[in-house]
């Protein structure tokens, strides 16, 4: 159950770390089961794939006590061998010791990323604050439509990528992957039966999290980022859910949508990573 506590004026706050406890743990279980490979490390999951694919990272470690230093150095050796780039995320809740660890061991923060939530709860309809288009239609990618989770995975990735730079097949195997996993959801917009917008969620246990949200750029600034943010809050919900948690690189479009969505910070992570002669970092 979250923990809550008591506000100076009576109102009831959910405790942040429980807030990052949920969120972490949501990720690293998703992580474990959607990589191509991944092993356990210090409470969380680290995940490998190809060089250069987003999901060459881990997440929830250090999160329920002290990260062991050998533990980490064979995590960074299994990255390593793959040519892959070593990268953990971060929780501002881990101990200053794993820090310490870390940039003895030569990492260097990468990104920083603000984690939103927000409380929901069945049958209280989230609503966009600026009206969706009519012409819009949101609805549920079909996980066994193999041509429309392709069309899909080209819409969401889009906003993730360099100028220049196109998803390869194994970020398309990725994404199916994640589309099929039991407890995700890909939703998108269409207009005239053509995606123009997608993102996706997570629902496990009483946390929900919303992820790789993109719209077409010539279709930005119609309300369609907050459609697809508002149908996945209430899908949550329905599904039980009761803390819905969003990432975000500071200061861009996602942030702003978000906290007109009723989302508060709940804490800003770091993406730590170690270069090194050989090791592809993430693309995307």
């Amino acid at each position: 159950m979250l923990g809550v506590r008591v506000g100076s004026h009576g109102e009831s706050r959910v405790e942040l770390i429980e807030i990052a406890r949920m969120e972490e743990a949501r990720q690293a279980r998703g992580l474990a089961e959607v990589a191509p490979e991944s092993r356990p490390f210090a409470g969380g999951t680290a995940g490998r794939g190809q060089p250069g694919q987003w999901i060459n990272f881990a997440v929830g470690m250090g999160m329920a006590g002290p990260v062991d230093e050998a533990e980490c150095d064979e995590i960074i050796a299994w990255y390593v061998e793959r040519g892959v780039e070593p990268r953990f995320e971060v929780s501002p809740f881990v101990g200053d010791e794993f820090l310490r660890m870390l940039e003895k061991r030569g990492f260097g923060v990468r990104v920083f990323e603000n984690v939103f939530y927000r409380e929901i709860e069945r049958g209280r309809r989230v609503e966009p604050v600026f009206a969706t288009p009519r012409e819009v239609e949101i609805g549920i990618v079909n996980p066994a439509d193999d041509s429309e989770i392709r069309e899909y995975g080209a819409v969401a990735m889009s906003g993730f990528f360099p100028p220049g730079v196109s998803p390869t097949e194994a970020n398309y195997e990725q994404v199916a992957r994640g589309v099929k996993h039991p407890r995700s959801v890909a939703m998108v917009a269409r207009v005239g039966g053509k995606i123009v917008g997608a993102g996706a969620m997570e629902v496990s246990g009483e946390a929900a999290g919303l992820f790789g949200l993109s719209v077409l750029p010539e279709f930005r600034r119609q309300g369609i980022q907050q459609g697809l943010i508002a149908a996945r809050l209430n899908l949550a919900a329905e599904r039980g859910a009761r803390i819905a948690c969003i990432g975000s690189k500071p200061g861009i479009g996602t942030e702003r949508n978000v906290r007109r969505m009723g989302f508060d910070l709940g804490y800003v992570k770091l993406a730590m990573a170690r270069a090194g002669e050989g090791l592809a970092a993430i693309v995307g």
